[in-house]
Order: C-alpha cells, then sequence, then structure tokens
C-alpha cells in the first residue's frame, strides 16, 4: 500500500472554500495543506464562469502572483498614489500584484477562466471591498463620495466573494 504524502495535496480536487454564483476558489494553504505552515507559500485556483468578477480587495500581508492557465482575464490595479491600471491576461502569462495594493479580477473571456493565484505568505489575509464599506459609518461614507449620509443608510455589503458581473 502506497503510503500518502504529507508533500503533495490535490488543488484541483478539494473542495471550495468559497463557492458563489459566478466561480468558485480552491485554496492550498496552511489550513488545508498543513504543510505550507512556515513555508511562506500558499497556492489558490481560481475559477470564474464568463462575466464573473473576483470582488476589489486587498491582501495587507502578501503579494500575490497570478499566472493565468485558461480564459482572458481584465485585471484593475490601484496605485498607492491614486493611479489605475487594468491590463489583460491570457493563458500562459502572468502578473505580480503588489502587497498591500488594491484589485480585482474579472473573466472578460468568452471561456471559464482558470487561475493559480500564489502568495508569499502561507495564510494571507484578504480584505474585500464589502468588509471594508460595513465598517464605514454611513456619515463617513458620505463625506468621502460627496453624497448625503442617507444615501448609504440602507446600504447592504452582503456581496459574494465573487460576484456575477
Amino acid at each position: 500500500m502506497e503510503r500518502k504524502s504529507p508533500f503533495k495535496f490535490d488543488l484541483a480536487g478539494c473542495p471550495p472554500q468559497v463557492v458563489a454564483t459566478g466561480g468558485k476558489i480552491q485554496e492550498a494553504n496552511q489550513s488545508t495543506f498543513p504543510n505550507l505552515a512556515g513555508n511562506g507559500l500558499s497556492v489558490y485556483l481560481l475559477t470564474l464562469e464568463p462575466g464573473g468578477l473576483r470582488i476589489p480587495h486587498w491582501h495587507p500581508d502578501a503579494a500575490e502572483l497570478d499566472y493565468c492557465l485558461v480564459g482572458k482575464a481584465r485585471i484593475g490595479l490601484a496605485f498607492p498614489d491614486g493611479e489605475w491600471e487594468r491590463f489583460d491576461l491570457e493563458a500562459g502569462q502572468i502578473s505580480i500584484l503588489p502587497q498591500g495594493w488594491f484589485h480585482y479580477i474579472e473573466n472578460v473571456g468568452p471561456e471559464t477562466l482558470r487561475m493559480l493565484v500564489i502568495f508569499n505568505n502561507s495564510s494571507p489575509n484578504d480584505i474585500g471591498i464589502s468588509v471594508g464599506f460595513q465598517a464605514i459609518p454611513p456619515e463617513v461614507l458620505g463625506l468621502t463620495f460627496k453624497v448625503p449620509a442617507e444615501t448609504f443608510k440602507d446600504f447592504k455589503m452582503d456581496v459574494p466573494y465573487i460576484a456575477p458581473k
């Protein structure tokens, strides 16, 4: 009988940690693949259906390297000086998203997008726009966007991790 190796992990075969309309994420981090602990690495398999969107978010404790396996992704990346860049990735191309930079990933192709998302942290934090907005009072949002605070009175941010476009 073959011994199960603690150094091998079936990323594509593991249950998705996040499932929502528009896609899923399967995770190999120190929680799902314990041998990653202490190695400063984790890898995720992002699958987005056409029009699917990985909502805007940032990782305060990890840089992100994206490798497009199949499909076409559009990445929006916010620079610390307030500038934005949007660029497309196709199969075989990679991108680097610096630690702490706000970004999103969108499937802009006609086929299912599959990307490896690799982090230099074995358990990276992920702060999505919905979490950020929930922490901000309506008065502050109103001042920020130069609209009445009442605009945000019934504002609900129950946006899933991956949203349909």
